[in-house]
């Protein structure tokens, strides 16, 4: 006769305990392509920020006395 398991309600079958590094190793490969776009993305903003300082203008690169002579008309 075939031995026959009883299945109780409300009780959940053992898991078998997963090693660590299988956990790590499994968290990076789902997390790597998100890390990859971070990175890349902070990589932009970093250059455009850069740029945008680089470009503004110093104070003593004033235009020339000349442009100070206009005259306007309200």
């Amino acid at each position: 006769m075939a031995s026959s398991t009883q299945n109780k309600i409300g009780k959940r079958p053992e898991k078998e305990p997963v090693p660590l590094m299988d956990t790590l190793h499994d968290t990076w490969r789902v997390m790597k392509p998100f890390v990859y776009f971070s990175v890349k993305a902070l990589k932009v903003m970093a250059h455009a920020l850069i740029f945008i300082v680089k470009h503004i203008p110093k104070p003593e690169e004033h235009p020339p006395e000349s442009k100070k002579d206009k005259v306007i008309k309200i």
